[in-house]
């Protein structure tokens, strides 16, 4: 049936209508209806033992500024959708900063593919809390852009970052409605191991012949890691296939074992050279 249906979410502490820009390319290539979460972002209160760590007159304060900052967000995201004649249905919410990703997650489970902006390090705009809104609140798929991809044609090239896991199987069905009849796809594995319960005999083998029967041009490279991270492997493989999208399972171990040890979905979202496709 292919993507009807994307969105984009954006809050008041970036503006970042880059990506509105990316996704209304997108949705016009796809024909697909995309609407627009604008995140007006509040400042939560911290309390402890009952009482407010900051007095109450330095948060009204703040939640003052917070306002202001919030209606000149939306009185500018409207000037710079009018100049640009788009179609995007907008869709106007408050949340605290510390609440971000449920806000996102309640939005995004009516829509087939949310698009997001890759998240710059330290995450100040929480592009972050975005993507796990929709990755672990909504279950839905998440196209993360680069802030300076240029618009053009995805899924004509894609490789696939196997790991023979369930996120992994989910993120490469997620992404079959994405790509271009008769694809090429480079089904990438690092440091596979043989068994049963792993690759199984030869790695990339059977999820290659699956996908050769959806018409898909298949190929398979199983890389070592030759001392580099797993992510630095699939960036050197995205770049010597010539690929436009990388297809992964996002997160697979903790989001906080991710966070502090990192891992190949925290170091793709942050310095893939090409859109990335997270499901799980």
């Amino acid at each position: 049936m292919g993507i009807r249906d994307l969105s984009i979410c954006i809050s008041s502490l970036e503006s970042d209508y880059g990506l509105i820009d990316q996704a209304t390319s997108l949705a016009d290539g796809w024909e697909a209806h995309l609407s627009c979460c604008a995140i007006g972002v509040q400042p939560a209160p911290i309390f402890s033992d009952g009482m407010m760590l900051s007095g109450q007159v330095e948060f009204q304060a703040q939640m003052e500024a917070a306002q202001e900052h919030i209606r000149a967000f939306r009185s500018h995201l409207k000037t710079h959708l009018e100049r640009k004649a788009s179609s995007l249905e907008i869709r106007n919410t408050l949340t605290f900063d510390t609440a971000i990703a449920g806000t996102v997650a309640v939005f995004a489970r009516y829509s087939d593919l949310v698009v997001a902006r890759m998240p710059s390090k330290p995450d100040r705009d929480l592009h972050g809390e975005i993507i796990e809104g929709a990755l672990f609140g909504a279950g839905r798929p998440v196209l993360t852009l680069p802030k300076k991809w240029k618009p053009g044609p995805l899924g004509k090239k894609v490789v696939l970052a196997w790991d023979a896991s369930r996120e992994a199987s989910r993120a490469i069905h997620d992404a079959l409605s994405m790509l271009a009849p008769g694809a090429e796809v480079c089904v990438v594995t690092v440091d596979a191991k043989v068994g049963p319960d792993q690759h199984g005999a030869s790695p990339g083998l059977d999820i290659s012949t699956h996908l050769a029967r959806h018409g898909l041009k298949m190929t398979v490279q199983n890389a070592d890691s030759l001392g580099k991270t797993v992510g630095e492997r699939l960036v050197e493989a995205t770049r010597g296939f010539g690929a436009d999208m990388i297809v992964m399972g996002g997160y697979r171990h903790p989001k906080l074992a991710q966070r502090v040890l990192g891992g190949p979905t925290q170091f793709l979202v942050s310095k893939s050279p090409v859109p990335v496709l997270l499901s799980r």
